[in-house]
């Protein structure tokens, strides 16, 4: 299965729909280890640049003896494991409403949270999907538990952008359609909406990423009280209690 960090998406409307296509990113394969994947450097082009080709794939060797090693920096194995994990699931994927089997998970709202971006983009970009549709197959692939004590953990949009552009827009239009949705709830309330949303200083809340589209929230009532009662308001549904 192939990963790939960085570059540029370019993202172009066409007759039929959205097309993105990418430029400048690095290749790595994962491949399944029992429990967990491991990266291996793909196998080199026979035509072409062949400088071009060496340097790349010497960048692609070092990225994968850093994710093995574990002196990538964890957000770099956490993109790695979840975009590991989406593009298995996707795998021979005849129908991708059959994905919820193929992808049940369970977020605490760490770095594991990068699974729904990259969910969306493969659902979006790969398979053709509506937003709405997208939006609803990855609301049942994935459940957030919040731990009782755990503060929220926060990234800069800007390093998520590093390791896939694309999945980066699409925190970006999560936080936009969500802000739109609390704008309606709260009409004027500025403090509220700016402290509900997903992206807030330039960093992702992904607790609040992943509250924004799991189908359930297993939370404490504290919780629900506090930092997720907007998302709350909004929802009162998906909420289970601890």
């Amino acid at each position: 299965m192939s990963v790939y960090f960085g570059g540029t998406a370019h993202e172009i409307w066409t007759n039929s729909g959205l097309s993105v296509s990418y430029t400048g990113r690095h290749e790595v394969c994962a491949v399944r280890d029992g429990a967990e994947y491991r990266a291996e450097a793909p196998v080199p082009a026979r035509s072409g640049d062949v400088k071009a080709d060496y340097n790349e794939l010497a960048k692609s060797e070092e990225l994968a003896v850093s994710l093995n090693s574990g002196t990538a920096p964890p957000l770099t194995r956490a993109y790695f494991n979840a975009a590991a994990a989406a593009a298995e699931a996707f795998s021979d994927l005849w129908d991708i409403r059959d994905l919820p089997g193929r992808l049940p998970r369970e977020l605490s709202g760490g770095y594991e949270a990068l699974l729904i971006p990259e969910t969306m983009r493969l659902l979006l970009d790969g398979r053709g999907a509506s937003w709405e549709a997208a939006c609803d197959i990855t609301a049942r692939c994935f459940t957030l538990r919040v731990p009782e004590g755990v503060r929220d953990a926060r990234v800069p949009l800007g390093a998520v952008s590093a390791l896939q552009p694309r999945d980066a827009g699409l925190i970006r239009a999560i936080n936009e359609k969500l802000c739109g949705r609390l704008w309606d709830a709260y009409p004027g309330d500025w403090q509220r909406i700016g402290e509900s949303a997903v992206v807030r200083d330039g960093e992702v809340d992904l607790v609040t990423l992943c509250a924004a589209c799991c189908g359930t929230i297993i939370c404490t009532k504290e919780r629900r009280a506090g930092s997720l009662r907007a998302m709350y308001t909004l929802m009162p549904a998906r909420f289970a209690d601890i």
